[in-house]
């Protein structure tokens, strides 16, 4: 009998090694996708940036900053750096290198901006309106909290800004998404992205009754705050592919615009440097970590790209897949669950999107 199974045991143990593993890793750790990663060296490919108007949240990151170099490199005529932080000493750091190299400096505008607070998101869509053309939006905010913490607004503090206020943020900036004259191509506005996404996903399972985005938001500490700041990106990604899928159809009141996410790569900075201390987290950031600077310049490209990459993951030079769990029917019924869940949210707390969210409702009817 024992010679029996052993046959059987050594088939399931290649089926396992042949089938199983690799399915697991698709699901939660995109290992080649990582590998590629640390080993792309990107360039930016748009040379210059004259004439145009670029603004990007997190300006004050270790992201943000770079990415604003080099904007600023380029020949931008007016770049809006926004953060939490005062981003003066970004600012100061951009000019003073430009001047070194004799090169125009470009108008900076530095804003704060409160995303633990929808007014704090309201405010900055205010200053926006002043803006003449606003060619690229590189939305790079965001935080990894290691405990449970809510907003003013009820939320826990990961999804009230890395997604709930960036949506927010990315709906106020959309009236004014207008190319300069000198571009020609439509504007850019740009969500980031993560691998932390995958090994969060089986931490998302929709709850039959109730809210979702409540039951993701009512965590614990522990391993759902470990699995939150991918949580957050996740439901962000939810969103921005939804609202692409709805910018996408003609109709009156949107100009043409290009949405996309960008997944930069993982690095070792001020916000991931506490996982140094974990074994399982500093392993998995130690295969994919590369430079900042390459990860800034992916962000670059992707808030850079052409109209082709409307509602796709833009990955260095080239495009990546959704994670598979969003591809499956039942991440298409999530997404939409996330999507009527974050209007129900905004539209009473911040009743001046509500004409937006209609419009979009119409168009997603045609």
């Amino acid at each position: 009998m024992a010679n029996y199974w052993l046959p059987v045991a050594g088939a399931a143990l290649i089926a396992i090694l042949t089938f199983g593993i690799p399915l697991f890793l698709a699901e939660y750790f995109p290992w080649r996708s990582l590998r590629d990663q640390r080993l792309g060296k990107p360039t930016v490919v748009t040379k210059s940036y004259e004439g145009r108007t670029v603004l990007i949240t997190g300006a004050n990151g270790a992201f943000g900053s770079r990415a604003a170099k080099i904007f600023a490199l380029r020949d931008v005529k007016t770049l809006i750096l926004v953060d939490v932080m005062d981003c003066r000493g970004v600012k100061e750091q951009i000019e003073a290198e430009l001047g070194e190299m004799n090169k125009t400096k470009p108008n900076i505008l530095v804003w704060q901006v409160d995303m633990m607070t929808f007014a704090g998101c309201q405010e900055l869509g205010k200053k926006a309106r002043e803006l003449e053309s606003l060619d690229h939006v590189l939305l790079t905010a965001g935080i990894l909290s290691f405990h449970r913490r809510e907003s003013p607004e009820g939320w826990e503090t990961s999804l009230q800004v890395n997604f709930l206020s960036t949506a927010l943020i990315s709906l106020l900036l959309l009236p004014f998404l207008k190319s300069s004259p000198g571009n020609p191509s439509p504007p850019v506005l740009t969500f980031v992205t993560t691998f932390g996404i995958y090994p969060s996903s089986f931490t998302m399972s929709v709850p039959k009754h109730g809210s979702y985005l409540k039951h993701l938001s009512n965590n614990k500490d522990g391993m759902e705050q470990a699995h939150q700041y991918g949580r957050s990106k996740a439901l962000l990604l939810y969103f921005a592919r939804e609202l692409a899928a709805r910018v996408s159809i003609p109709g009156d009141g949107i100009r043409k615009v290009t949405i996309n996410s960008a997944d930069p790569g993982s690095a070792w900075t001020p916000l991931t440097n506490p996982n140094q201390a974990k074994l399982i987290p500093r392993l998995i950031m130690n295969f994919g970590a590369r430079d900042p600077q390459i990860c800034a310049t992916a962000l670059v490209n992707g808030v850079s790209a052409s109209a082709e990459a409307h509602g796709k993951i833009m990955q260095d030079f080239d495009t990546a897949t959704y994670p598979p769990f969003m591809e499956r029917k039942s991440g298409r019924m999530a997404q939409q669950r996330v999507w009527e869940e974050t209007r129900s949210e905004l539209e009473t707390k911040v009743p001046e999107v509500k004409p937006l969210y209609e419009m979009l409702a119409r168009k997603s009817a045609l």
